[in-house]
């Protein structure tokens, strides 16, 4: 993808700076880490759509909206989690519904609700190709950490699991993992947004 590529710098220092802030954290403050990097990994999604959505659009009204972003996250975050608890799928459908909401919610300057309405029309009929795209960033990030992590209690021993690098590595690629969804939820909004809503129209964003 050419966002990517455009934005490699500015990318990778996001993510290395999750790394090391979550790893830091993690290691030493324990009890403030999870906070930490949750707040570093929101920062860096609404970062990530907004330098997206301004390398293919000229709109001088994109700005990154932290307060109405962090009230989206929230309330999309918890209906998520609340749908999880009722036999998953719930909480997949409303994940899947509501994907391309923040890049909704900074480049047309809607109110939380209004983003998570675009976002159920915008994602009807493409939400089983949004899934899928979502499995396919975060399933090899899990696969990764877990295969991480067993290598590294095998030959380190358990105490490395609570290390600085393993930790590092940890959040490092958790923010990569959301860099690269944020771009991808960006482009699903601009593919979708445009005049050609079909199901082929969203397969671009692979190419």
């Amino acid at each position: 993808m050419t966002d990517i590529g455009q934005g490699a710098v500015r990318y990778g220092g996001f993510a290395v700076g999750v790394g090391l802030l979550g790893g830091l954290f993690d290691t030493y403050a324990p009890r403030a880490g999870n906070m930490a990097s949750n707040i570093a990994l929101f920062f860096v999604s609404v970062l990530t759509v907004y330098y997206s959505l301004q390398a293919h659009l000229s709109d001088a009204e994109i700005k990154p909206r932290f307060g109405a972003a962090f009230g989206f996250n929230l309330l999309t975050g918890l209906g998520v989690v609340v749908g999880l608890l009722f036999l998953i799928v719930p909480g997949v459908m409303l994940f899947t519904r509501w994907a391309v909401g923040l890049p909704a919610l900074l480049r047309e300057n809607l109110g939380v609700s209004e983003a998570m309405e675009r976002s159920g029309t915008l994602t009807a009929g493409n939400r089983w190709r949004i899934l899928g795209l979502g499995l396919l960033i975060w399933g090899p990030f899990l696969i990764v950490m877990v295969a991480v992590g067993g290598l590294s209690a095998a030959f380190a021993g358990e105490d490395s699991l609570d290390g600085l690098i393993f930790n590092i590595v940890v959040n490092l690629a958790a923010g990569g993992a959301t860099i690269l969804s944020s771009i991808c939820w960006t482009q699903a909004y601009l593919t979708l947004s445009q005049a050609d809503e079909s199901g082929r129209s969203l397969e671009q964003i692979f190419a």
